[in-house]
């Protein structure tokens, strides 16, 4: 951990190498901490660059569709 001084006009510019996004200052007893939000990762939509736009449409019920052929195929 390291620790910097930079005069207020320029703490913009100082910090962009750093940090992208939002940032989070806390103020008390005198001093001013800067910290960076965690940020809670998600898999909903992590593969939705691969997804195929034509095969979406047919996604409603194709679950339900698929038990049913199924249950008709093992028990013909």
């Amino acid at each position: 951990m390291s620790e910097m001084v930079v005069e207020f006009n320029d703490i913009q510019k100082t910090l962009a190498p750093f940090f992208s996004g939002k940032i989070k200052i806390v103020m008390g007893n005198g001093e001013a901490k800067i910290t960076v939000p965690q940020k809670t990762l998600k898999a909903r939509g992590i593969l939705n660059n691969c997804a195929n736009t034509e095969m979406i449409s047919g996604e409603k019920g194709a679950w339900e569709k698929a038990v049913v052929e199924s249950y008709a195929k093992n028990n013909s």
